[in-house]
């Protein structure tokens, strides 16, 4: 639409709005409003339109801001898969998990164990249901018979394992192959009784095996399944502790008292000992007489050594 086309309202406007406005006035509009007229050959000014759809057919602009889904089988009957591969996506059970496959939260059917895929029915479990499977040989079907023997494949080869050889107790160099070591205290803890063997290698040393060192170091601490059972093992462990601690409280308090006790009986015994050889003495001064010689000097009382 042109802007000069625009005149004619605007002066009937004008007019309208105020009929005591002079002629010379609207002159003056309509001169100005002459000059501005636009030439035809300036089509951005003039405001064409052009078309933004296409004009053949049913056309219809794609809404990409779906992402998409992906759903359905990833793997076909018979296919060869490996444990963690996806066989079947879904929403909701439509297929559920059967021999040697696993399901997740998303309801993704995955195998567990490498073999072939199958997908079968079996009315035993459930009459309507219907199941992925994973055999280890391809020409195996699904559903295995009801008291069949199951069938696992754990990646081992059986081979007969020989009994271990008697170790001697003295070695050829005449020393023992291996030293028992106890804890600490009247009753030791089994956990510390430490084991350590002979060398082989000629050198005389002994040394512990590196499993048993394996267990003496502390490993991270597990991810418990939630708080409450975390506060409860740790309230338990708290209470091992407390009670292993009482115990070596209790036996350094019985060990003490032993240690007192011991040096008790050794003084008593002492004395006993020294009054005895006074007693003799003085037996002996008695029978020797006035004219006799002159007995030894008393010897002095003993001490009890702490």
């Amino acid at each position: 639409m042109r802007i000069a086309q625009l005149a004619r309202p605007i002066t009937a406007a004008t007019s309208s709005l105020s009929r005591t406005t002079s002629t010379t006035t609207i002159r003056q509009l309509r001169e100005a409003l002459g000059q501005l007229r636009i030439g035809a050959s300036n089509v951005a000014v003039e405001g064409r339109r052009h078309a933004t759809v296409k004009s053949q057919g049913a056309y219809k602009l794609r809404d990409s801001s779906t992402i998409p889904k992906k759903l359905g089988a990833k793997k076909s009957g018979d296919s060869y898969v490996i444990p963690g591969n996806i066989i079947y996506k879904q929403r909701g059970t439509k297929w559920f998990p059967g021999e040697n496959c696993g399901i997740g939260r998303d309801h993704t059917i995955f195998a567990l164990a490498s073999g072939y895929v199958k997908y079968y029915r079996d009315p035993a479990k459930h009459p309507k249901r219907q199941y992925i499977g994973v055999v280890f040989n391809k020409e195996d079907t699904l559903p295995y018979p009801q008291h069949a023997m199951r069938k696992r494949r754990l990646n081992m080869i059986a081979v007969p394992i020989p009994p271990p050889k008697p170790e001697p107790e003295i070695s050829a160099s005449g020393i023992p192959t291996q030293v028992v070591r106890q804890g600490y205290g009247r009753k030791p803890h089994p956990r510390d009784e430490r084991v350590i063997k002979l060398r082989q290698d000629g050198s005389y040393a002994y040394a512990e095996e590196s499993w048993r060192l394996g267990t003496l170091v502390r490993t991270e601490k597990r991810k418990m399944g939630s708080r409450r059972v975390a506060m409860r093992h740790r309230r338990r462990k708290a209470k091992a502790i407390a009670l292993e601690m009482r115990a070596d409280r209790e036996d350094k308090i019985a060990r003490r008292k032993e240690a007192l006790d011991a040096q008790r009986a050794a003084r008593a015994r002492k004395m006993k000992e020294y009054r005895a050889r006074k007693a003799a003495e003085e037996a002996n001064k008695k029978t020797a007489g006035p004219g006799g010689e002159m007995p030894p000097p008393a010897p002095s009382p003993p001490r009890a050594e702490a």
